[in-house]
């Protein structure tokens, strides 16, 4: 009689905790289901306040204001985002993973999560600092000119301004001009052209006007030394209209030339054959710094290499992020920790609940196999 009591027993307390595990399991799934909603939510919500200066640096994702650009008959907008100094796996031109959320018939949206994870998160991480560049395009052909992005831009929106810019590479085409509506510090991309012009406002971090010339002597003199003269002939031209110090340029020039060989892209021989054509180059020049005075080509041939650009290293890592970088930061893994924490909590109950109908279990089998005995 007693071990039927004590069989009976054991099953109704399996019965009872296996109920518990199951509801504690439908608690846990309930919760993240929650959670993802409330994310869901909150991405849908930035989207109707896109343009809004209080959704500026929130959720995932950046706008185009197509309307401004005035294109006709597409059937698809792009978003292309890579990193300024060419670095990194991005998706390509115009592929499915750029393909842009219709959010109106005048607005468009790009969550920059469909760039991979990691990308999306070191654009959240940047801050204030203008590492990325962005193109919007049509599947008609019509795009935007490169565009400054830091992470403070995300959630807002980029239009057109009527303005036309020279394509930097294919001098034959012109690009549309765009702006961000609230971040007028990350506009067109400063560059020189394929016909030595001076393009664009907004200079990516790591770039200044001086290393904007020095990489352009050395883009146009060959590892063997010889120029194209009909690019260096306008390095007086570039460097009035830039208002930079060509010995500042030629410290920047000794600075790369001494990375290359360092990488091993480039042999001794070759940096030292271009370092001795661009000194003669910019011995040839006047300073606009100081009045139009002609330089000294001692000077230049002397001069100290130096990194004229900010040290931009570790930047994509947020460090210490400016203002904005932050709360994005914080916000965007906000939602994920939230859910994480959740999925934890319940599973460590389901433990615990599995672990009393183990211990309950054993101490009614020993009370059988005791009284059998």
């Amino acid at each position: 009689m007693f071990k039927k009591v004590m069989s009976l027993a054991l099953a109704s307390t399996l019965v009872l905790s296996a109920g518990a595990f199951a509801a504690s399991a439908a608690e846990a799934e309930d919760a993240v289901a929650a959670n993802d909603e409330s994310a869901v939510a909150a991405d849908d919500s930035s989207a109707v306040a896109a343009g809004d200066e209080s959704q500026v640096g929130a959720g995932t994702k950046i706008y185009f204001d197509v309307k401004s650009a005035g294109w006709k008959n597409f059937s698809k907008i792009y978003c292309h985002v890579w990193r300024a100094d060419g670095t990194g796996k991005w998706p390509s031109w115009q592929t499915k993973k750029e393909v842009c959320k219709k959010e109106s018939d005048d607005l468009y949206s790009y969550d920059i999560t469909k760039t991979g994870k990691e990308n999306a998160e070191e654009i959240q991480n940047a801050g204030s600092k203008n590492l990325y560049c962005v193109i919007f395009s049509s599947d008609t052909g019509s795009q935007i000119y490169n565009t400054i992005m830091n992470g403070n831009c995300i959630g807002d929106t980029l239009y057109v301004t009527g303005n036309k810019i020279e394509n930097p590479k294919d001098s034959q085409k012109t690009d549309t001009e765009a702006a961000w509506k609230n971040h007028p510090e990350c506009g067109p991309q400063k560059v020189i052209t394929s016909t030595s012009k001076v393009v664009g406002t907004a200079l990516a971090d790591g770039t200044t006007d001086v290393t904007l010339m020095a990489d352009y002597l050395l883009d146009y003199v060959s590892e063997d030394g010889t120029p194209d003269t009909s690019k260096t002939d306008k390095s007086q031209d570039l460097i009035n209209q830039l208002k930079i110090s060509p010995l500042a340029v030629m410290s920047n020039v000794n600075f790369k030339l001494e990375g290359f060989v360092k990488a091993e892209t480039m042999t001794q021989e070759a940096a030292d054959k271009k370092q001795k054509t661009i000194q003669d180059i910019l011995g040839k020049c006047t300073d606009p710094t100081k009045g139009g005075e002609k330089v000294n080509p001692d000077e230049i041939k002397n001069a100290e290499a130096k990194n004229d650009a900010a040290d931009t290293s570790g930047s994509s890592n947020g460090g210490s992020s400016n203002g904005g970088s932050s709360s994005n930061g914080s916000s965007s893994n906000g939602s994920s920790s939230g859910s994480n924490s959740v999925q934890s909590g319940q599973e460590t109950t389901i433990f615990f609940v599995f672990a009393g109908v183990m211990v309950a279990a054993a101490g009614v089998f020993f009370l059988v196999r005791r009284r059998e005995n």
